[in-house]
């Protein structure tokens, strides 16, 4: 009878023990939320937060703990309101959406649902001078999600002068997300949304007035950097990465506390066992996701030598949340036997499966060739239908599931070792080509290419735009970076 040994069984019990008796993840996300708020750039919170993360990264013993700055569009929010001016008058509670304008516009209110793709040219004539509401959920029917940044640009582009985004949860409140500083826009909680569509229905027309005064400006932010040595010579770096702000409305427990802090609780458990992985980690701590993945932008501008050496980097994005905690692969289906003989090492159901999506940190790593991944649960967003809690005001510590995190770190770590310590390495760079292929593959092309079409359609217009429009647009480079 032979009898096979398993090289990482002593290892993995290990982690799994490590893991399942601390509460440190839960232990940073309450002291990132309850001390430091929402972190968001330049706030000063956002360094304070940075500060305390270095600090407990030297505490586990990592190396070279440093904060990297970096200058970029921010924004700070002032006063917004919705009023509904015909057929009644009513004040309807609002939040400014980041990096809105300051401006204000009134017109006939045009409702478009979920907003499917087609719809803004079919509705063009009644789009044009009016102010749009569309809901934040994803049409019926699409194969990808289908992102308020690109309904606003659609609406831009059919000549919206304002835009309201209706939450499609029930209780949530008013949903929040970055668009670009081209007109007015707000949103809006599903009961009120859906009382202005009640209103349009019964009456035929409603005529409501948006105004917003919030400042966009220059800010400085960091990222936080540390590294954990492998115990070999080859110098492949295995990346994890998660961004730490959440939006300024709330203290962003779940998007993305709670992510930070499992890449945190991973560099903490593996810095036990270093003499265990044959390849450097590195831990990465982005700011400034919310508003344009802005972060981990700067960090690929910052670090392009490094680029080629990173064998993998794994996102976690509001992962350690509701759902199991499985593999997204984007796009590299190689990867999928390891992968699944890792879920079998873990002893536990989790999902393995390809997706690509163009609205997190990974993806300027992912537009440089670098194969990357997220964590997560399809099923699990399927039924949810979207972020949950989060970009809301609700996105709070009492939201935080411990038993996630720990499955999450758990499952990640003992990842981390198979993908440091293979020799076999199957998934290459990808070329440009492949990559364009891969997107279009996707349903992302024309997603990707809306920002040369909004940067065509805002130059022609160039006199009539606010200050902080010609601002944005002298900065767009149309690329597809530029995605939010």
């Amino acid at each position: 009878m032979v009898v096979i040994v398993d090289p990482y069984g002593e290892l993995d019990r290990r982690i799994l023990g490590e893991v399942y008796g601390s509460t440190e993840t839960m232990e940073n996300i309450v002291i990132l939320c309850d001390e430091y708020g929402s972190r968001w750039p330049g706030s000063g919170d956002d360094l304070a937060a940075c500060e305390y993360m270095v600090g407990k990264r030297e505490e586990y013993s990592l190396e070279s703990s440093h904060l990297e700055r970096f200058t970029h569009p921010g924004w700070i929010r002032g006063s917004s309101t919705l009023t509904v001016v015909e057929p009644v008058e009513r004040e309807i509670p609002c939040i400014a959406l980041p990096m809105s304008c300051r401006g204000e516009a009134e017109a006939d209110l045009v409702f478009l649902g979920d907003g499917p793709v087609d719809v803004y040219e079919k509705r063009k004539e009644e789009i044009e001078g009016s102010i749009v509401i569309v809901t934040s959920r994803t049409p019926l029917g699409m194969t990808r999600a289908l992102h308020r940044s690109e309904k606003y640009q659609r609406s831009v582009l059919a000549g919206a002068s304002g835009w309201i985004f209706m939450n499609h949860y029930p209780a949530y409140g008013p949903p929040t997300g970055g668009i670009s500083p081209i007109i007015p826009a707000v949103g809006v909680s599903y009961e009120d949304g859906h009382y202005l569509a009640r209103l349009l229905k019964r009456k035929g027309r409603v005529r409501v007035r948006v105004e917003t005064d919030c400042e966009n400006l220059d800010v400085e932010t960091w990222n936080v950097v540390a590294d954990l040595p492998g115990s070999g010579e080859d110098n492949e770096l295995l990346v994890y990465g998660a961004h730490y702000e959440g939006h300024d409305i709330a203290v962003g427990a779940l998007d993305d506390a709670t992510g930070a802090a499992c890449v945190m609780e991973v560099a903490r458990v593996l810095s036990k066992e270093r003499e265990h992985l044959k390849r450097p980690m590195r831990f990465l701590l982005f700011g400034s996701e919310e508003i344009g993945l802005l972060g981990s932008r700067a960090y690929v501008d910052q670090h392009p030598e490094e680029l080629e050496r990173i064998r993998f980097m794994l996102n976690f994005d509001a992962a350690g949340r509701a759902g199991r905690q499985g593999f997204n692969l984007c796009g590299h289906p190689e990867l999928e036997p390891l992968f699944h003989g890792i879920a079998e090492a873990i002893g536990v159901d989790i999902p393995v499966w390809q997706s690509v999506s163009p609205y997190s940190d990974h993806w300027p790593f992912l537009l440089k060739g670098v194969p990357t991944g997220r964590m997560g649960d399809p099923v699990e967003a399927r039924r949810r239908g979207g972020r949950g809690f989060g970009h809301t005001m609700h996105d709070t510590v009492d939201k935080a599931d411990l038993r996630a995190q720990r499955e999450c770190v758990a499952n990640s770590a003992i990842a981390a070792v198979r993908i440091a310590n293979a020799d076999d390495w199957p998934a290459k760079h990808r070329s440009k080509e492949e990559i364009d292929a891969l997107v279009q593959r996707m349903g992302y092309g024309e997603t990707v290419a809306l920002g040369g079409r909004v940067k065509d359609y805002l130059s022609a217009r160039r006199g009539q735009l606010r200050p902080e429009t010609k601002v944005w647009l002298e900065r767009m480079k149309a690329s597809w970076d530029e995605v939010l």
